[in-house]
């Protein structure tokens, strides 16, 4: 029996504090060690796997427009948070999984996953 709730979307993805956040590398830090900012500059991205929305939020000034999706109810309720003090108005988290993508083909120009289980 697990301690964590039911999820919605099935047996798939893995509880991880969102404290575990503060022990990774800031987004920009990230984004630069994947060629900078011209990888997301504009573009529609996928933070697939996103968590708390650490490199969604982090990448949302550059890109047109962001969506985070992430397993995790209370992790997406934070990001969802953190967007709305923030006043980032190109990002959006929902909770899903990689197993079944809530979006039709080509609806993204990069997916990016990263520090994803």
């Amino acid at each position: 029996m697990s301690d964590y709730p039911t999820n919605p979307v099935g047996d798939v993805g893995m509880h991880v504090p969102a404290l575990a956040s503060a022990l990774r590398p800031q987004p920009l830090d990230e984004l630069r060690a994947w060629g900078g900012v011209r990888l997301v500059r504009r573009k529609r991205v996928l933070d697939l796997g996103c968590g708390d929305g650490r490199f969604a939020l982090g990448v949302a000034p550059f890109a047109s427009d962001v969506y985070g999706l992430d397993p995790d109810v209370d992790a997406i309720a934070s990001a969802k948070k953190t967007a709305r003090i923030s006043g980032l108005r190109n990002v959006r988290f929902a909770v899903g999984a990689a197993q079944q993508l809530p979006y039709p083909d080509a609806s993204f120009d990069v997916v990016i996953l990263s520090w994803t289980l």
